[in-house]
């Protein structure tokens, strides 16, 4: 599943038979009928016989009605099928509607910058907004290193201490390590953090080493996947020789919104939902299809992180944004690059960060946009969980009893017809044998009715996907 549905065309339901016909129909039968006794009929027998007026009225009835009976019963069948298609329609649209609505919980986050306090100081809570650095600055160590300690410790431990007590009450967690350090020093720091400070052995299975830097994609793969054992994101970036970007430590612990909740005061779980990922040219027709899956209300959408995106697709979106009817104040957009100065690999990572503390600070909802070459994603982020879709109800799968009393009404006209009472009751029997194999022949018919019809409909689905990837 992506996020464009195929163009599937509704169709127009037609209309029932008029009024009319119900009078027209049975009246013209009549008048038939009294044409064809006025020839045949014997005088002698009189007007007042009842098989006279069971010719000139009750089987023109009999038979009229089982008409129109058998022609409402194509008329339900033709607006059924049209139906059966929009609620094929209406629950793709809700599946999708689900699966763009899927999110993560992040349970506890911090991020580690030379500057204090930059999240509140950024939304205009306390003190003046930071201002880009003229040089990289690095994160100053407040502890002197003991032989044989990982330079990343004492970084490592400034990130992690506001999540020391959720991380000591999980039994198991799988890490996700990037560090623009050798491999082995960072691993060397996660695992002294654990038998020191926590207290606890840390497998090496369960640390996940990335060569480069995770981004979006990491967070789309996990949306789909039945996470069972909290995961925890630690990007770190130090000022070295190939990288103009200050230095920045960041942590995000996810879980996913389904299972148990895990409480980690002071944190607010913020839910962040299932990122867009699109290339540039695609924006204009992905962005609307982004915000129709519902993830947050639009009106609670106040802040956007500008993680690195060209001039043009910030343009771009802010006119979408515009279109939209998602209203930004000049305070509600924040351009890292003029926060912290130029992007570094984690720079993803320290805006999630950045825009789960607006959450966690009362500013609604958030969002995150960042760039790579052509690539663009955008995640949402809101203390809210996303509305519950409500599956379509079925009310096309009914018994068709139209054609039931068509049918009753064409046995019943056959057992008036013969003029002796012990021949009717005879016939009797047959009249209900009758009906009862119309039953069992519609109680296998309609629902591989509904089969084929459902099968044409995947059949259809699946073609118009092809088309589009073609």
């Amino acid at each position: 599943m992506n996020w464009r549905l195929p163009e599937m065309s509704r169709q127009a339901i037609p209309k029932l038979p008029a009024w009319w016909w119900w009078l027209a129909v049975p009246a013209g039968c009549i008048a038939l009928a009294a044409i064809a006794l006025f020839f045949t009929w014997p005088v002698q027998r009189g007007y007042a016989d009842l098989r006279f007026w069971f010719w000139l009225l009750l089987l023109p009835v009999l038979l009229s009605s089982a008409v129109m009976a058998f022609v409402l019963s194509g008329s339900l069948q033709s607006r059924r099928h049209i139906h059966w298609r929009h609620l094929f329609l209406e629950r793709k649209y809700a599946n999708w509607q689900h699966w763009g609505r899927r999110s993560l919980r992040l349970v506890a986050f911090h991020c580690v910058t030379p500057e204090a306090d930059i999240a509140s100081r950024t939304l205009g809570l306390s003190g003046m907004p930071p201002q880009a650095p003229a040089r990289p600055e690095n994160i100053i160590p407040v502890q002197p290193l003991q032989l044989g300690e990982s330079p990343l410790k004492d970084t490592l431990s400034q990130t992690l201490k506001p999540l020391f007590d959720t991380l000591r009450a999980q039994s198991a967690v799988n890490i996700w390590l990037y560090a623009n350090t050798p491999e082995e020093q960072a691993r060397s720091a996660v695992e002294q953090y654990w038998s020191e400070r926590l207290k606890k052995r840390l497998p090496a299975e369960n640390i996940h080493w990335q060569h480069t830097a995770p981004d979006a994609a990491l967070l789309y793969g996990w949306c789909d996947e039945d996470i069972t054992t909290s995961r925890l994101v630690i990007a770190l970036h130090l000022v070295d020789d190939q990288s103009r970007a200050s230095a920045c430590s960041a942590a995000l612990l996810f879980q996913t919104s389904a299972g148990p909740q895990v409480k980690a005061p002071p944190f607010r779980p913020v839910y962040l939902f299932r990122p867009l990922m699109t290339q540039a040219h695609e924006l204009e027709a992905d962005f609307p299809r982004f915000l129709a899956t519902g993830q947050t209300n639009v009106k609670r959408l106040n802040h956007l992180w500008n993680a690195g995106l060209q001039s043009r697709e910030r343009g771009a979106l802010l006119a979408l944004l515009d279109e939209n009817g998602v209203i930004l104040s000049a305070q509600g957009r924040h351009d890292l690059a003029l926060l912290s100065g130029p992007q570094s690999p984690a720079s993803f990572w320290l805006t999630l960060c950045l825009a789960a503390q607006g959450c966690d600070l009362g500013q609604r909802g958030q969002l995150v946009a960042t760039q790579h070459d052509e690539s663009v994603s955008l995640t949402q982020l809101s203390t809210q969980p996303a509305t519950p879709v409500e599956t379509p109800r079925d009310t096309v799968s009914r018994y068709p009893l139209a054609y039931v009393s068509g049918i009753f009404f064409v046995l019943l006209s056959l057992i008036l017809l013969p003029s002796e009472r012990d021949t009717q009751i005879t016939m009797l029997p047959w009249l209900a044998g009758g009906l009862v194999i119309v039953a069992a022949l519609l109680s296998f018919s309609v629902p591989l009715a509904l089969r084929l019809w459902c099968k044409q409909l995947d059949v259809e689905w699946h073609l118009l996907e092809q088309k589009r990837h073609d």
